[in-house]
């Protein structure tokens, strides 16, 4: 059981790096925003130590982190940009628009 889970927290702790490096975060900014310190967040992502429905719950408010992807892997197949779009105020599609394009800026930075 102890080594099961240990493989779980690992795979966790590689989803939550993924989706942080993805998103244009630190590790310091996930760190703040889940109220522990650097060094506990670094072994959150090594799987080291497991991350809590607490945290998972941070994460889904403060950045929409899908907390069964988190825990299984997987990805919800079911989203489509055009009902996103079709479906939001204007407001929100600028804010997703804006996020996409500095995404975007970030990915050309860093791959440089």
């Amino acid at each position: 059981m102890g080594r099961m889970k240990k493989e779980i927290n690992i795979l966790i702790g590689k989803r939550l790096q993924d989706v942080r490096e993805n998103s244009g975060y630190t590790q310091e900014q996930f760190a703040e925003i889940l109220s522990v310190g650097v060094e506990h967040y670094r072994k959150l992502e090594s799987g080291m130590y497991g991350l809590d429905s607490e945290k998972m719950l941070i994460l889904y408010k403060s950045f929409n982190i899908d907390p069964d992807y988190l825990i299984t892997g997987d990805r919800n197949q079911s989203s489509s940009f055009d009902l996103f779009i079709a479906n939001c105020s204007k407001d929100e599609r600028n804010q997703f628009i804006e996020r996409v394009m500095a995404y975007a800026v970030n990915v050309i930075k860093t791959s440089k």
